[in-house]
């Protein structure tokens, strides 16, 4: 069975298919489609749609700064239908807090605190820059990739996707990630409905 992906920047992407390695072990991810912000991602939603019409597709996008993931979609779709498998989840509000959200894991493997990490990160307002402030007591092999150096003009580290993406592929769980993001619970939900359990 085929599964094709529809994401934001390189994180979300390892991030899809580390969900679907877990909660969809006999599907494939035929398609990656990104090319950086949800702009993108919101001109090809019927593109996308019409993907769907012959194997699912899961799309994942950020809330920022929207107040209720219903309003983020109704705005994106308008009055068009979407089809059964255009799997459209929003992670609340970034997906660095479905990384938090597995907060042992995430404490262990980043070196910060167990304690500096929220029991319910999708109530962050802005959970990028509450890593990158937490990440300021990591050990400095953390920092290194986590944190930008002065004078730079990105907002993290230059690896801060390579360490995030490590982390994903070796530590992360979603089910345990699952139990503390409700938007995470809710695509975990999702992807086992179109399993059929």
């Amino acid at each position: 069975m085929i599964i094709n992906l529809a994401t934001e920047d390189e994180l979300s992407e390892i991030v899809c298919e580390k969900i679907v390695s877990e909660i969809l072990p006999d599907f494939r991810i035929e398609l990656k489609l990104r090319q950086g912000g949800n702009g993108y991602l919101r001109r090809k939603l019927f593109n996308f749609n019409e993907i769907a019409k012959r194997s699912p597709l899961l799309l994942l996008t950020d809330l920022d700064g929207m107040d209720c993931p219903i309003d983020l979609i109704q705005g994106w779709k308008g009055d068009r239908c979407l089809v059964q498998g255009l799997l459209f989840r929003v992670v609340v509000k970034e997906i660095e807090a479905w990384l938090m959200a597995d907060r042992e894991a995430f404490s262990n493997q980043m070196g910060i605190s167990l304690e500096r990490i929220p029991e319910n990160p999708d109530v962050l307002a802005d959970p990028k820059a509450f890593l990158l402030h937490a990440a300021r007591r990591a050990p400095r092999r953390i920092r290194q990739e986590l944190i930008k150096t002065r004078g730079t003009v990105a907002s993290q580290g230059i690896g801060y996707n390579r360490k995030l993406g490590e982390f994903v592929i070796e530590h992360w769980s979603p089910e345990r990630a699952a139990a503390q993001s409700q938007s995470l619970s809710r695509c975990l939900a999702r992807l086992h409905e179109l399993r059929g359990n």
